[in-house]
C-alpha cells in the first residue's frame, strides 16, 4: 500500500518510503502513476491518502455514544451547521469516544469524491482517506501542557492529544487556546530533509522552523523541543475510526435513487392494497346485491322462492308479460315523476319498481326541498309519501319517496268517470 501525504490542495505529493523512513516528492497525481503506474496487482495500487486537515471540521460535545447513537446521522449534521460552508447534508461524519469526551469530525462528500477521481486517474485505488494531523506523533502529556507542531512551506500542524489535532492557520490564536501549555515538540519538516543544500538538522537549532515561529515559541515561555523523527503513517489505516473512504463494496446507493426506489416500493405496496380492498368490496357488494335482489323478489312473490340455480331474468320475464297493466302505470307514473325532478335540485339515486309503487331515493341539499318535492307530487294529484330521511357526512339528505301506483290509477279513473258524468 502506497502512503499519499497531500499537504495543500494543490501541493506536491509526498510519498513514504519504508525502507528509508523518508518522503519523495512528486509533482502531482501524473507523475505518481507515471512511477507507481506499472503495479500489477491491486493490492500494489492501493492507496492511503492524507488530506490536508483544513478540510476537516471538529466539534467537541459532550454527548455520550448512547445520545449520539440516538441523534443518529442527520442529527450529528446539524452540530455543524455554525461552523461548515458545506451545506451539512453533503457533510460524512466520523467520531473518536473516549471516557466522558466525544470528538466529531466532519469532511465535505465533494472533497472526498475529488480525491477518488484524481486517485482513480492516477491508476490508484484510495483505501483509506485520513487528516494528516494524524501523521503527527500524539504528545505523551495529553491534559494540554504539552503539543506535537510540524511546518512546512505547505501546512502548519499541531496536534494535542491522541485524539485531537488540527491544522494551524494562526500560532499565536491556537497558543491562547492551551492556557496549561508548557511545551511544544517541534517535528523536523519533510522538505528540509530532502533537500541536500540544507545543513542537517539538530535539536538545538531546528531548520524546519522559521524564525518568527522560534520567536513566538520564546515570547509566550514556551519550551521548545525538537524530535528527531519526521511525520510518519500510522498502522492499519483502514480500519481507523477516522477514515473517512466508503469502500465500494459497503457503499450505499445515492440518496436520490434510495428514494426513487422507496417510492416505486410504496406506489406498488399502495396498488396491491388497493386491489385487494376492491377485490373485498366487489366480493362484499356482490352478496349484498344477491341478499337484496332474493329479499325484493321474495316480497313480490311470496308463494315462490327464488331458485339459486335459475337466472333471475328468466323468473322475472314470464311474470312482468303476464301483467300488462302494472308496467303501463309504472311507466305513466315515472313519465309524470321524471321532469318534475329534472325541474329540482334533486339527484335521484335508486329506484325500486314493486307491484303496486314506485320507490325511490332522492339526494337533497336540504331537508325542506325533500318535503316541497313530496308536496308537489301530491299537488299532481300522485300520492306520494316521504319516509327515512336520513343526513350524510357532506351535509346532504337522502330520502325516500314511495308514490302508490294502483291507488293513483283508480283515482284517474274516478275523476275521468266524474268528468264524463258532468259533461
Amino acid at each position: 500500500m502506497l502512503h499519499v501525504w497531500l499537504r495543500a490542495q494543490h501541493s506536491p505529493l509526498a510519498v513514504w518510503h519504508e525502507d528509508v523512513q523518508q518522503w519523495q516528492m512528486v509533482d502531482g497525481w501524473q507523475q505518481l502513476q507515471t512511477i507507481y503506474g506499472n503495479y500489477k496487482s491491486s493490492s500494489q495500487k492501493a492507496l492511503c491518502l492524507y488530506f490536508p486537515s483544513s478540510h476537516a471540521l471538529q466539534v467537541d460535545t459532550a454527548l455520550n455514544a448512547a445520545q449520539l447513537k440516538q441523534l443518529g446521522n442527520s442529527g450529528k449534521q446539524y452540530l455543524f451547521e455554525e461552523t461548515s460552508l458545506t451545506p451539512i447534508e453533503q457533510l460524512n461524519i466520523r467520531q473518536l469516544s473516549h471516557a466522558d469526551t466525544t470528538q466529531l469530525y466532519a469532511l465535505a462528500q465533494n472533497d472526498i469524491e475529488s480525491w477518488q477521481q484524481s486517485a482513480q486517474l492516477a491508476g490508484m485505488n484510495i483505501v483509506a482517506l485520513l487528516p494528516d494531523f494524524l501523521l503527527l506523533p500524539p504528545p505523551e502529556e495529553g491534559a494540554g501542557q504539552q503539543v506535537i507542531l510540524y511546518q512546512d512551506s505547505q501546512t502548519m500542524l499541531l496536534r494535542q492529544s491522541l485524539r485531537q489535532g488540527m491544522a494551524v492557520s494562526y500560532l499565536p490564536l491556537m497558543f491562547e487556546r492551551f492556557p496549561h501549555l508548557s511545551e511544544v515538540m517541534v517535528l523536523p519538516s519533510i522538505e528540509a530533509s530532502i533537500d541536500a543544500s540544507l545543513d542537517s538538522l539538530d535539536s538545538s537549532s531546528p531548520m524546519d522552523l522559521v524564525a518568527q515561529t522560534k520567536a513566538l515559541i520564546a515570547d509566550h515561555q514556551l519550551l521548545l523541543t525538537t524530535l528527531p523523527t519526521v511525520p510518519k503513517p500510522i498502522d492499519s489505516p483502514e480500519r481507523h475510526a477516522l477514515n473517512f473512504f466508503i469502500k465500494s463494496t459497503d457503499s450505499q446507493l445515492s440518496p436520490y435513487l434510495r428514494v426513487a426506489m422507496m417510492v416505486a416500493l410504496s406506489a406498488l405496496v399502495l396498488q396491491m392494497a388497493t386491489d385487494g380492498v376492491q377485490w373485498y368490496k366487489y366480493n362484499e357488494a356482490t352478496a349484498a346485491t344477491k341478499t337484496a335482489i332474493a329479499a325484493q323478489y321474495q316480497s313480490w312473490f311470496a308463494d315462490e322462492p327464488l331458485s339459486t340455480r335459475t337466472k333471475l331474468q328468466v323468473q322475472l320475464q314470464p311474470k312482468l308479460r303476464s301483467d300488462s297493466q302494472a308496467p303501463a302505470s309504472h311507466m305513466a307514473a315515472l313519465s309524470r315523476i321524471s321532469p318534475l325532478i329534472k325541474q329540482s335540485s334533486l339527484h335521484a339515486q335508486s329506484l325500486v319498481m314493486q307491484p303496486s309503487a314506485l320507490s325511490f331515493t332522492l339526494i337533497a341539499p336540504d331537508r325542506s326541498s325533500l318535503d316541497k318535492f313530496t308536496s308537489t307530487l301530491v299537488a299532481q294529484g300522485l300520492n306520494a309519501k316521504l319516509a327515512q330521511v336520513n343526513s350524510n357526512e357532506q351535509g346532504q339528505f337522502s330520502g325516500q319517496v314511495t308514490v302508490n301506483v294502483i291507488e293513483n290509477n283508480i283515482a284517474e279513473n274516478s275523476d275521468m268517470a266524474s268528468n264524463a258524468a258532468a259533461s
